[in-house]
């Protein structure tokens, strides 16, 4: 509960139990968190969170996929393959509002754990679970990860320079898989406040990064057409407008099109014979003439450093961003003072920029977190708050039930 002063969040109250790896159901579970809901996750002791054991680089052990997504959590450690193990998951289960589970697919049914088995005992239950394939259909018990659902959800396909296919440049698949999971739980726990009921929820890796491309994906099927890629940004949206990340004679900057008309875009970059065209008072001759303007354009950025095309797109008023490089994004105003980045004195790493929220809400959201759990720190509090004794908790320690 919040204390005097603390602001609390929309999900104060709720309980999650998270059985999950990585950054798909973290991430989720990390939203959940960061909104106030209590976040317990369960790891196996010898089988813990992959993500902690993967390091910057070899030389740096801290772990930033573990970081990033498990801040504020709370870590029980528990094999609940042992008998006494599987009866404090049972007690944990009988008693939360959501369970997120993006283990191996019937990872969880294995144990004793499926949604139907789990809605005997708490019908308010809230059920989500992850994949990489989705609950039906003939992949539906194929393991994967980011890189496989990209591939196979036609991003890889659409990402790239026109002579080959590549992934995106960061984990993105997952990322819109744990949004989506998220989405899914608010969801039903809005719903259970109707029905007084929960529900199983299920999201995909390859569910998210097919949403993610409806536009793209509705291009297509209405065009009947596969759009290529041009190396310039989204291949169908490439192939009607000059939208794309253009070379100036210093950098790069992103370039969604003018806001004004196209003939003084045109003429502010010395080119008054395409200001002059007729085609670029119609938008039917200008999209059929798409390429030969993009070329013009490459012509005219790549003339001038980018302070000068910077000074001249914002005299027209025009969309655009410089193309930012993480250490400028770390650094930079908007995204520290929107909260999305934040500048924090870490316990063990010292002052860091570390994740912020993504939304605000008019009635506050508790401060983000500064730290994720060792592992198993909160076991032993974790269980006497479930009514364990301590002489029962030791007697867990003893069986291998717990670290």
């Amino acid at each position: 509960m919040s204390g005097e002063g603390v602001v609390a969040g929309p999900l104060e109250g709720i309980r999650v139990l998270e059985f999950t790896q990585l950054i798909m159901g973290p991430q989720c579970c990390q939203l959940l968190r960061d909104l106030g809901a209590e976040v317990i996750k369960i790891e196996a002791p010898t089988a813990p969170d992959i993500g902690r054991g993967l390091p910057v680089t070899h030389a740096n052990m801290r772990p930033p996929v573990f970081y990033a997504n498990n801040r504020g959590k709370r870590s029980l450690a528990l094999d609940f393959s042992t008998a006494a193990g599987h009866d404090v998951v049972h007690g944990l289960i009988a008693e939360a509002d959501v369970l997120v589970c993006t283990l191996r697919p019937g990872a969880l049914d294995r144990a004793g754990f499926s949604y139907d088995a789990c809605r005997e005992f708490n019908p308010r239950l809230v059920y989500a679970v992850g994949s990489t394939y989705g609950p039906q259909g003939p992949d539906s018990d194929r393991p994967g990860n980011d890189m496989i659902a990209q591939a196979a959800s036609g991003m890889a396909w659409n990402t790239g320079a026109p002579d080959a296919p590549q992934g995106a440049g960061a984990l993105i698949a997952d990322t819109m898989g744990g949004v989506t999971l998220f989405g899914g739980v608010v969801s039903a726990l809005y719903a259970r406040e109707r029905t007084g009921e929960g529900q199983r929820v299920d999201g995909s890796l390859l569910g998210g990064q097919v949403w993610a491309q409806s536009t793209e994906l509705m291009a297509h099927t209405l065009g009947g057409h596969q759009y290529e890629r041009v190396g310039r940004t989204y291949p169908w949206l490439s192939s009607v407008t000059p939208i794309g990340i253009y070379a100036t004679s210093d950098g790069h900057i992103a370039l969604t099109g003018p806001s004004r008309v196209w003939p003084e875009f045109w003429r502010a970059f010395g080119r008054d014979d395409l200001a002059d065209d007729p085609a670029q008072l119609d938008g039917l001759a200008r999209f059929a003439r798409n390429d030969e303007f993009v070329e013009a354009l490459r012509d005219a950025l790549g003339r001038r450093t980018t302070d000068e095309v910077v000074a001249l797109l914002e005299q027209l008023g025009a969309i655009w961003a410089p193309v930012r490089s993480y250490d400028e994004v770390v650094s930079d105003p908007q995204v520290l003072a929107s909260g999305y980045l934040r500048r924090i004195d870490h316990p063990e790493y010292g002052q860091i920029v570390s994740i912020g929220m993504p939304l605000r809400f008019s009635g506050g959201v508790p401060e983000p977190s500064d730290r994720a759990p060792n592992l198993g720190e909160d076991t032993e509090l974790i269980l006497e708050e479930a009514g364990y004794s301590w002489a029962r908790i030791g007697e867990l320690r003893d069986q291998g039930a717990i670290q």
